[in-house]
């Protein structure tokens, strides 16, 4: 990916999802095999039959392996252990396995039940001494599914990346958008609230891209991320109203405000009287001119 990119754009989740991506696919398909302790035998009936399940257990292992080899980042001559890389090193292990199970049994299941057998052979077997467990237990049916659509997502972006880059009449079109209103149908009427930040950052990100970059008019900028609580909008405005009536009663009966609300609705009766009485007092008196004007005007036209 450009440098221009990368620094606009800022930290890309497309682009660590490649690195990781080429590790995997490396390790899976080197020629030689690697007789791992653990790997020899495996089979998953969750697997699909085409993949090399040998070879998947194995670039499992040496990927994990991987993470916990890169254990420390140094900024500033300062020592730091980098989480981050290991954070998303095992979600995108998640997505990486996702793509070679079985897509007719509930995909997002069996992958995690294929990532904790595999995770347990790490650990059994290879003193993994369950160093990834803040990372991956984390992880459910859900939070696979919103990866597995998130991952999606920046991969077409990291496509559009590569389209933009050579000169085209459709350098500012992308199926991204399409697939980011469809999810963002989801977070409007949900209440994931990670998964809607998510949606959040990958706009920030894409309309960046499409203003700085490729230098795109406003129409291919992705709308914004607003959430629709139908539950909230329902209770919120029942619920004041049946306060409200509630405890006016109360306040009337029991309190100060009942004589104050008195003193004032007389007191607005009052005025209403007055002005009563003053719209009729000068309706009366306009009646009055007004039959004089109308009789003297006869009798001048029939004196004439």
């Amino acid at each position: 990916m450009p440098l221009e990119i990368q620094t606009i754009v800022g930290y890309n989740a497309a682009y660590s999802n490649y690195i990781y991506k080429n590790k995997l696919d490396s390790y899976k398909n080197e020629r030689e095999k690697k007789n791992l302790n653990g790997c020899g035998e495996f089979t998953s009936e969750h697997l699909n039959d085409k993949d090399d399940h040998h070879k998947i257990c194995e670039a499992v292992i040496l990927f994990l392996s991987h993470l916990n080899e890169k254990q420390n980042i140094t900024y500033n001559n300062n020592t730091y252990e980098d989480i981050i890389y290991k954070d998303n090193g095992c979600k995108y292990l998640f997505y990486w396995l996702y793509t070679h199970v079985k897509s007719n049994e509930q995909p997002f299941k069996n992958t995690l039940i294929l990532y904790n057998q595999l995770y347990k052979i790490y650990n059994e077997q290879h003193k993994g001494l369950n160093i990834f467990n803040e990372y991956i237990n984390v992880m459910n049916e859900h939070t696979i599914e919103k990866l597995v659509k998130l991952t999606d997502m920046y991969n077409k972006l990291e496509h559009f990346y590569e389209k933009a880059s050579q000169e085209s009449e459709e350098k500012c079109t992308s199926d991204v958008k399409d697939l980011y209103t469809k999810y963002l149908d989801e977070c409007k009427y949900g209440y994931d609230y990670d998964f809607c930040d998510e949606l959040k950052n990958f706009r920030k990100k894409y309309n960046s891209f499409i203003r700085k970059v490729v230098k795109c008019e406003e129409q291919y900028l992705l709308p914004p991320v607003e959430r629709f609580d139908t539950v909230s909008n329902t209770i919120i405005p029942f619920t004041l109203i049946s306060f409200i009536s509630l405890i006016l009663p109360i306040l009337y009966k029991f309190t100060a405000f009942g004589p104050w609300i008195r003193q004032l609705v007389f007191k607005n009766i009052n005025v209403l009287d007055n002005i009563n009485e003053d719209i009729n007092d000068s309706l009366q008196i306009y009646e009055r001119e007004n039959d004089y004007s109308k009789t003297r005007g006869y009798n001048i036209s029939y004196s004439s």
